[in-house]
């Protein structure tokens, strides 16, 4: 079984059959309740698996990544990025070192879920306000109950328009030894894997490899590779410290105007700007907690 939470493990895992990871401890699974509820989760190199929940979860990403798989393919979620896990859905679920995320455990009732499987979106600063809201109205315990339960059906319905975009930072399951032979070349040689190059390590022609493509993933081989890359690129700009230029050449882009273009036509916004939201949301979130903290701490002294 493949390690890591990472594009690259993420490609391995592409390869491989999806089974359910053995053992029954969980973390990311609702209360016995089975009312709705909300938790902070904090994970070193945690795995669990799901035959399927009762409930739907939403998980925004604080820090760290995690990995999501399913039967049709997987999901890599970077910090400031959430997912959508509908109710009964089979899963694995990995987290990176580190790892902090917001879960929140919705009723299936409250509104129905809009897409066939696991979705993933950028997460915005109104996202994070909402579940800072909701986790201090939760620490209140009983006295908010009523205001909380409304809260969760209004996430419920902001679900749908907030996971409407196209997929990202998802990669399908190949079928095929043939499709499994050329996602290993492409990830041992991204910085310039080419259509060509993949077909002969694969011994096949491109034509027929491009058949096989849109029968097991619904396109072709090159927006594969431009998936590819753009997963690795959205996971390189959320380390903050990574000048573009260098995630540029680290996907294979020679320059910083071609990625530039590619980036934009795939996520409908520039490299610098979806770094730059990502920074904003995620320092709402802690501007949230510290003043929590503040609040906690003089409430103690009082």
């Amino acid at each position: 079984m493949p390690r890591g939470v990472t594009t690259a493990a993420r490609l391995e895992r592409t390869t491989r059959p999806f089974k359910l990871i053995p053992g029954g401890a969980r973390r990311f699974s609702e209360s016995e309740s089975r009312e709705p509820s909300i938790a902070v989760i904090d994970c070193n190199r945690w795995s669990e698996s799901s035959a399927g929940d009762r409930m739907h979860k939403m998980i925004l990403v604080m820090q760290g990544q995690i990995d999501v798989e399913g039967g049709s393919g997987g999901w890599l979620v970077i910090p400031n990025h959430m997912i959508f896990v509908p109710a009964d859905r089979p899963f694995n679920l990995r987290t990176s070192r580190g790892m902090r995320a917001h879960v929140v455990f919705l009723d299936p009732k409250d509104h129905p879920w809009h897409h066939h499987g696991c979705w993933v979106t950028q997460a915005n600063p109104l996202v994070h306000e909402l579940l800072a809201l909701m986790l201090s109205i939760a620490q209140r315990g009983s006295d908010g109950a009523d205001t909380l339960r409304q809260l969760f059906r209004t996430l419920s319905h902001l679900c749908q328009e907030w996971f409407s975009n196209p997929k990202m930072l998802w990669l399908p399951a190949a079928k095929s030894d043939e499709m499994r032979a050329f996602i290993n070349y492409v990830s041992a040689h991204l910085e310039d894997a080419t259509v060509s190059d993949a077909c002969d390590a694969c011994h096949l022609a491109p034509r027929t490899m491009q058949r096989l493509s849109h029968e097991e993933f619904s396109f072709g081989l090159k927006t594969l590779i431009m998936e590819v890359r753009m997963m690795r690129a959205m996971e390189l700009l959320a380390q903050d410290n990574l000048p573009i230029e260098a995630v540029a050449q680290n996907v294979g882009y020679s320059s910083v105007s071609s990625f530039t273009t590619a980036f934009s036509n795939r996520s409908g916004m520039s490299p610098g700007e979806y770094r730059q939201r990502n920074r904003a949301a995620l320092q709402c979130c802690r501007d949230h907690a510290d003043t929590a903290l503040q609040h906690k701490a003089e409430k103690s002294n009082n």
